[in-house]
């Protein structure tokens, strides 16, 4: 088994765990599950991303676990062999100190240094209810002396609902192991669905999407992102294991070797991400 931090208010219950990446390992609104929760460590061998909310960094796959930035090649472990990928970092395995703990409120930290990713930077975590809302803040911060490569993102896996939103406009193009080309296509007739209302249930959905808003809808709840998460991610494992992962990611898939799919944070700066999620009024 693993420990969690259990913080409550209202109708909402959150478990987290410090040991697992900070994942969000269960939480429910008036005691139904509105994540897929883990619940055994068993879960976590078959696959380690579909529970909860793990934090992914860099997000999604690297090709090759190799990229190069600012003169300077760098390399990252192979975590899919079949694609012979990084796949989501390391994040998400590592331990985190429990800073503060309340009612209602946690706060949790973490320090790499060249261990996970071959960039020192501090990670702070804050999670906690206000209003009758989940809300989730994570701080970045480049503390080496050279500049930071980000890509960063949320693989949230919500119980799956019978209708859900997103606000998307394109589709990334990608290979057979699921490696984006640079280009977008437009939405074909089934992808125009999940803008304006689609079941997930049955179908097969899998997809880089370029953001267009920071609302989605999943079922009957709103989940809002902040603006600088600039594509979502949707994955459902072929609509036959009660789940759609509806992720806010900054950044391309395969970023970290493209211009553009990147943020870059010079030494000491911080960047700020933001999420929450309410029951629909």
């Amino acid at each position: 088994m693993f420990e969690t931090i259990v913080i409550k208010s209202n109708n909402w219950v959150a478990e987290i765990s410090p040991e697992l990446g900070a994942n969000v390992t269960k939480l429910q609104y008036e005691n139904m599950d509105v994540l897929i929760p883990l619940l055994t460590r068993e879960q976590l061998s078959v696959n380690p991303y579909i529970q909860g909310s793990p934090l992914l960094l860099p997000a999604n796959r690297t090709k090759d676990g190799k990229f190069s930035f600012e003169g300077r090649n760098y390399s990252l472990p192979i975590t899919e062999e079949k694609t012979g990928a990084n796949l989501h970092g390391l994040l998400h395995r590592e331990i985190f100190d429990v800073v503060e703990v309340s009612e209602d409120s946690a706060t949790l930290f973490y320090k790499n240094e060249n261990k996970i990713y071959p960039f020192p930077f501090e990670m702070t975590v804050i999670y906690g209810f206000t209003e009758d809302k989940f809300v989730q803040r994570y701080d970045i911060k480049n503390t080496g002396f050279r500049n930071m490569p980000v890509t960063f993102a949320l693989h949230t896996s919500f119980v799956e609902p019978d209708i859900f939103k997103v606000p998307i406009d394109a589709c990334h193009t990608k290979d057979e192991n699921h490696i984006p080309y640079g280009e977008y296509n437009p939405l074909n007739e089934q992808e125009l669905k999940y803008v304006n209302g689609s079941h997930s249930k049955g179908i097969t959905i899998s997809g880089y999407y370029r953001s267009i808003g920071n609302v989605a809808t999943i079922g009957d709840y709103v989940y809002r992102v902040s603006s600088n998460f600039d594509h979502w991610i949707l994955f459902n494992g072929e609509g036959k294991k009660g789940i759609l992962c509806v992720e806010p990611q900054c950044g391309k898939s395969n970023g970290l070797n493209t211009d553009d799919g990147k943020v870059i944070l010079i030494s000491g700066q911080t960047i700020s991400f933001s999420t929450e999620l309410c029951k629909e009024r």
